[in-house]
């Protein structure tokens, strides 16, 4: 997370404005209504930088966990939690398109053929979760995860791309949509996603060498214990009654030690907690193309899209096979 960016940026969506003054330093003014969430300013410098704050006192350093950023944090929640983003680039143009879905279909034996060519709108939804790792402390992330709606997967290229271009609030060139919009299906897989990116992060931070120590310590403890309370009660001479209450004690020390045990792993224990932010619909003018591909007496039809921001294609559509007529 870009932690100067996602501050500015919510300053100039409340109706902000920010001047960049040198590295980690900016200056910010924020309108009447919101003075209240920089405890009554609406004029105020912003370093996000520690030695920057250090060299400039008169500046409020903002960091993860403090009172600025949490302040940010909770206005985001309150409010918007989606909207929609229109790529600002022209409908793309492919030249030699044949040739070029010949080479990225390069397994494929058989004659091309191109069926039909149109401009069409591809749809990402784009969902950011707040991923808790708890034990004795709490350490939060942000994890975003892209969903391409045409091909309901995850896209990581799409999320490592996005960047390349500008982003509009609203449409520049119209185009069909036509992917069915399944946001239910795209959150799950999204969560879906996320959650397994949150259990390695978990085991990850196990602090397993220190609890297999801990383990070893309490159980050679409980051990030794229980050894001594044996040797005591095969004494001579003891009474029937002291005998059984050292053969008692012998077995509460088991449950004691399995008590300590559970203890320790709890302690050492981390769970995670996921939770949805915000998410947001991006909206990518693409090039469909639905291509024929005969081979011997077999034909069969696969549909790709031409993606300009990552300039390749994907194929879209599981091929269908149909037995060509014999002339």
């Amino acid at each position: 997370m870009n932690l100067q960016k996602f501050v500015t940026d919510v300053i100039e969506a409340l109706g902000g404005i920010v001047i960049p003054l040198e590295y980690a330093l900016c200056q910010v003014m924020v309108p009447e209504t919101h003075r209240d969430l920089f405890q009554g300013r609406t004029e105020l410098e912003l370093a996000f930088d520690f030695e920057v704050a250090e060299e400039h006192p008169q500046a409020e350093f903002v960091t993860f966990g403090s009172y600025l950023f949490e302040q940010m944090i909770a206005l985001v929640q309150r409010q918007a939690i989606g909207t929609i983003r229109f790529a600002d680039i022209d409908p793309p143009v492919l030249s030699g398109a044949l040739d070029k879905i010949r080479r990225f279909l390069d397994k494929e034996n058989g004659a091309f053929s191109l069926s039909s060519e149109r401009a069409i709108t591809g749809v990402w939804a784009a969902f950011a979760f707040r991923v808790a790792y708890v034990s004795d402390e709490r350490e939060e992330e942000f994890r975003q995860v892209w969903v391409d709606l045409n091909r309901m997967e995850v896209c990581e290229d799409m999320m490592r791309h996005h960047h390349l271009v500008p982003y509009l609030d609203r449409p520049v060139h119209f185009a069909p949509v036509t992917c069915p919009m399944d946001l239910a299906s795209a959150l799950k897989l999204a969560y879906d996603h996320v959650k397994q990116q949150a259990e390695t992060g978990r085991r990850q931070r196990v602090r397993q060498e220190e609890l297999d120590r801990e383990i070893r310590r309490i159980a050679d403890y409980y051990e030794d214990l229980a050894r001594e309370m044996t040797r005591r009660s095969e004494r001579k001479g003891l009474s029937e009654q002291k005998r059984q209450e050292l053969e008692g004690k012998a077995r509460s020390v088991g449950l004691e030690k399995q008590k300590q045990l559970l203890e320790i792993e709890d302690k050492y224990s981390v769970r995670t907690e996921v939770g949805l932010d915000h998410g947001i619909l991006v909206m990518v003018p693409l090039l469909e193309y639905v291509v024929s591909i005969r081979h011997r007496h077999a034909q069969k039809e696969v549909t790709l899209h031409y993606n300009p921001v990552m300039k390749r294609f994907f194929l879209i559509q599981p091929t269908r096979i149909e037995e060509a007529q014999r002339a």
